[in-house]
């Protein structure tokens, strides 16, 4: 059987509607612009070697904790590999830890990668963790499930502070955190270092 691989992409989260209106009127816009992700990336690297899972989480421009866990929850009886790989970014790394620290996960998880994970709301813009929030010191039952979790985080990131991973660094000190100084929030159309540690699972 193939190795299983779990994307949760990005999303928004917000306060209140007022906040979400706001941010609405004020986000870039260009509807000519393709954007390419690195997420798409990966899996087109991966798709002849892996089985590859991609919700696409529900509402994701005002996304609510609730109906994402409800929508993870529907895939799991997909994942048949006893030890699936499991990567979030921004808002998706949110929602694992969260869910992850909260729920009795079914599997073991051989590699968790949070790229530019969230935890709190300082130093966010006109978004805020809202559905989202949970207690951060629990972050530390991941050890129990996961063989290996890597932090991928890049100091100049504009959305998610940097000091968000160093969070998670002194709540789990063995955590592999992955830093770089010039991807600001990873909108990058490849991403190789990723892809070299993911290949490492057998």
């Amino acid at each position: 059987m193939k190795k299983q691989i779990i994307f949760i992409r990005g999303g928004e989260t917000f306060e209140n509607n007022g906040d979400f209106y706001k941010y609405l009127k004020n986000v870039d816009l260009d509807p000519y612009k393709q954007r390419k992700s690195w997420i798409d990336w990966v899996i087109w690297a991966l798709s002849d070697t892996h089985d590859i899972l991609v919700p696409l989480m529900p509402a994701k421009q005002n996304a609510d904790y609730r109906a994402w866990k409800i929508w993870f929850e529907r895939y799991l009886k997909f994942i048949k590999d006893k030890k699936p790989i499991i990567v979030g970014h921004s808002l998706g790394t949110t929602f694992l830890l969260k869910y992850l620290s909260e729920n009795k996960f079914p599997k073991k998880i051989s590699q968790l990668h949070l790229v530019a994970p969230v935890v709190k709301d300082e130093g966010l813009n006109v978004e805020k963790l809202n559905t989202f929030k949970f207690n951060i010191s629990e972050i530390s039952n991941l050890k129990k499930i996961c063989s290996e979790i890597h932090l991928w985080h890049s100091i100049d990131d504009p959305v998610v502070p940097f000091e968000n991973s160093k969070i998670i660094k002194k709540i789990i000190p063995s955590i592999n955190l992955h830093t770089f100084k010039d991807r600001m929030h990873f909108n990058q159309p490849s991403f190789p270092e990723i892809l070299e540690v993911i290949k490492k699972v057998k």
